[in-house]
């Protein structure tokens, strides 16, 4: 599916599942070289900033949260020419398409958006494919947050899970940004060359908020490795507990299984055989040694 904006001598065309023919329209009307041509369909597992003689061409990725909460990592292409911008992608690309509906819907916003060059509309969509990712780090930090409140709740192996997948949102999203640092580096140098030194505090302003994603990163992957750490040692310690308590049960009713099976021996000769009270007296010496031993644990501060 194909979308085009204009405005002025500027055009962006926008084409998600790109096929043969929309690749035929690309080189045909905007004269992109082959080897880009090759690189839009199939999906490219690494970002990468390639320098043409007549327009900027970037790869990037975006992850996109799926409804059980998994990420997805979905490629988008970025073709940047003087007088002109594309952007290709197999997968709907959330902030792409907020940017381009606000363009398609409002003159206002299209005017602001587009009314600078190409080199400002570069800058507002990677800008606004940047912000929708901090975003996403602020979901995550406010996740820490309130596993961080429940931690002392009493539900500890219950926060396992909760934490191992919010572990994993982590790692799969610093597996999406941390590669596409040079991008950002890069443009600071390529961009300007391209597009003239007036593009260039913007071209700083994507790597500082690129950076401020990687350190924001860096801060929840650290975090929840110490929620993890302590949620772990919180599971061990009730573990012990438990195992300490069933110990000690144990430990106090070997004794009384030992004299029920004296008293259960097939012999003539055990006390208090003769007596009508041998019962009492057999449970009596039970009880106390319960006590007894219950006693000497509560003196050893073990229970």
């Amino acid at each position: 599916m194909k979308k085009i904006i204009k405005q002025s001598n500027l055009v962006w065309v926008d084409i998600e599942k790109p096929s043969e023919e929309d690749i035929q329209f690309l080189k045909n009307r905007f004269k992109i070289h082959s080897l880009t041509a090759k690189t839009i369909i199939p999906s490219i597992h690494y970002p990468d900033l390639d320098p043409f003689r007549n327009y900027l061409f970037l790869i990037l990725h975006y992850p996109h949260y799926k409804e059980n909460k998994e990420i997805k990592i979905l490629e988008f292409d970025i073709i940047a020419g003087q007088d002109f911008l594309i952007t290709t992608h197999q997968e709907d690309i959330i902030p792409l398409r907020t940017l381009l509906d606000a363009c398609h819907a409002s003159k206002t916003r299209k005017d602001e958006t587009m009314g600078k060059g190409t080199g400002y509309l570069l800058f507002s969509v990677l800008s606004t494919f940047l912000k929708d990712i901090l975003e996403k780090i602020n979901g995550v930090a406010a996740d820490i947050d309130k596993l961080e409140s429940g931690l002392f709740s009493g539900h500890e192996r219950e926060m396992i899970k909760e934490i191992s997948t919010l572990k994993m949102q982590i790692i799969d999203i610093w597996r999406i940004v941390e590669p596409q640092r040079m991008i950002f580096e890069s443009l600071r140098a390529t961009g300007v060359n391209f597009f003239g030194p007036d593009y260039k505090h913007y071209f700083n302003i994507l790597h500082r908020t690129h950076r401020r994603i990687e350190n924001g990163l860096k801060g929840a992957k650290e975090t929840v490795e110490a929620l993890e750490e302590t949620n772990q040692i919180l599971v061990s310690l009730k573990t012990n507990e438990t195992m300490k308590i069933l110990t000690l049960f144990s430990v106090i009713f070997m004794p009384l299984t030992l004299l029920a099976s004296i008293w259960g021996m097939n012999t003539n000769f055990l006390p208090f055989q003769a007596t009508n009270r041998d019962f009492e007296y057999i449970v009596l010496i039970m009880t106390g040694t319960f006590a007894g031993m219950l006693f000497y644990f509560k003196h050893k501060k073990w229970i």
